[in-house]
């Protein structure tokens, strides 16, 4: 056999970084999380089980929330210029939707993704150890119809993928990618904050 070739067509990326100084971030959106929940303690039912989903943050005054973006906006322009390349226009690139989620003991989130945006994000404010993972789905339709049974998993039979992210991560992916997060086995709250990206030229 001669010399095999594998080309790689269309690949989905997930973008994975640690925040800068992510303690002192952390500390303050807790804090502003914390007082949203004690002021609206049912919040909104997405696709959280149990815990608690906020309504959407204040992204137009100055606070926590625009302070977090300020501090991620270098890293969603990488993702839109370098990654992706697409055009960047300043101002046109925006946050759109933030919110934040607070999974209690035995909580958790259902697969879903996110419409109307190119990109969503979680950034971890506080996770602790087994208090649950984010698990990423193929989104080829085709394999729901019929495949093959997987004795091996490789990156081309891989039909889901699970990234176990630490405090200050930040995870950005195409809004498309449909997502769930595990069950809550601590006895810790586990907090995220989730936004969507868009671009309006």
């Amino acid at each position: 056999m001669s010399e095999v070739k594998i080309h790689s067509l269309f690949p989905i990326p997930i973008f994975h970084c640690k925040l800068e100084n992510y303690q002192e971030t952390n500390s303050e959106l807790l804090n502003y999380i914390l007082e949203l929940q004690k002021k609206d303690k049912i919040g909104n039912n997405h696709s959280n089980r149990g815990g608690w989903h906020s309504k959407n943050l204040d992204i137009v005054n100055e606070g926590p929330p625009i302070n977090f973006i300020n501090k991620s906006k270098d890293f969603l322009k990488h993702i839109i210029t370098n990654g992706f390349g697409w055009k960047y226009v300043p101002n046109k690139q925006r946050v759109v939707a933030m919110w934040a989620i607070i999974n209690s003991k035995n909580s958790f989130n259902v697969s879903h993704n996110h419409q109307n945006c190119y990109l969503s994000a979680a950034y971890y404010v506080k996770k602790p150890q087994n208090s649950g993972d984010i698990t990423f789905y193929d989104p080829k339709e085709v394999r729901t119809y019929r495949s093959p049974r997987i004795e091996k998993y490789t990156d081309y039979s891989r039909e889901a993928m699970t990234i176990k992210p630490e405090e200050g991560d930040l995870i950005v992916f195409p809004s498309y990618l449909y997502h769930e997060v595990g069950v809550n086995l601590s006895e810790e709250n586990r907090v995220i904050i989730s936004f969507n990206v868009d671009i309006d030229y």
